[in-house]
């Protein structure tokens, strides 16, 4: 296993992507700290890691927040004694993030200030706030892998989400200024962007584009919606899982990529290449 041993920490990991990311580091030998404002779900990811051999916590946090986010890594460290890897997926946790299901224009001058305020707290602070308060411990101990979770949206510039965008934007800047600061301690900064993947999230977002958008309503079910993206944007046509993204952080995170640092994988099916 190219994990035995190690310590991680999932962010946002009760469902979707962090629970797909967390099953695939237990499939691989690491013990798994569980970080997540849903608590009944991150009970069922920590009982499932158990289920693989490997050793579980789960954490209430919202990581957003300085001292959840510090409650996180202490805990980790009273628990497990070192923290390995951190992966930061946690993202949307945040009340004023909300209002951006609620915007219907695209356009900057009508896209309201609170949006972007949301998408800084949702999407970007966490990362900042767990990478600050780990990086200690791994420069201490001479070795660590940090995985940021951003999206292809970063790189096409959605402009439909563009506070989303470009805040996912802001990850893989962030991954190479970071990498470039932990390179001299032997820890790698890598980013994953993954593409088209049906998780609790985006079913939200199918079901209210079902409910209220006219050219969708003649579709059976939500994830028709889905689908009909998949097969629209992806070369290879074909929709991603959490475990898709799982399978690259686990490389990302072995010692196969200890000298792979400052990069953005995209994981997308072709949707973008490049």
């Amino acid at each position: 296993m190219r994990l035995q041993g190690k310590v991680a920490i999932v962010t946002g990991a009760a469902m979707g992507l962090g629970r797909g990311i967390s099953l695939c580091l237990a499939r691989e030998g690491a013990d798994v700290v569980i970080a997540d404002i849903a608590m009944d779900g991150a009970r069922k990811t920590a009982e499932d890691v158990k289920a693989l051999g490997r050793k579980a916590l789960a954490v209430e946090a919202d990581v957003s927040q300085p001292a959840d986010a510090e409650k996180v890594v202490k805990e980790t460290i009273n628990t497990f004694g070192k923290v390995d890897i951190l992966v930061n997926n946690a993202a949307g946790s945040r009340p004023r993030s909300s209002t951006v299901s609620q915007v219907s224009s695209n356009k900057i001058a009508e896209i309201p200030l609170e949006v972007w305020d949301g998408a800084y707290e949702g999407v970007f602070k966490s990362q900042v706030l767990m990478a600050r308060l780990v990086m200690p411990h791994m420069k201490a101990q001479k070795s660590g892998k940090i995985v940021n979770i951003s999206s292809v949206a970063a790189k096409v510039g959605d402009q439909s989400r563009m506070a989303y965008s470009s805040l996912k934007g802001a990850v893989i800047s962030f991954t190479r200024a970071l990498a470039r600061e932990a390179a001299g301690e032997n820890i790698n900064v890598n980013c994953v962007c993954p593409g088209l993947i049906y998780t609790p999230g985006w079913q939200r977002g199918a079901e209210t584009m079902w409910r209220s958008v006219p050219a969708y309503q003649h579709y059976k079910e939500p994830k028709e919606i889905f689908l009909r993206y998949v097969e629209r944007l992806t070369a290879m046509r074909r929709e991603q899982t959490p475990e898709d993204i799982g399978h690259a952080v686990v490389f990302l995170a072995s010692d196969e990529a200890r000298n792979i640092t400052g990069q953005s994988l995209n994981v997308d099916g072709g949707q973008v290449m490049g």
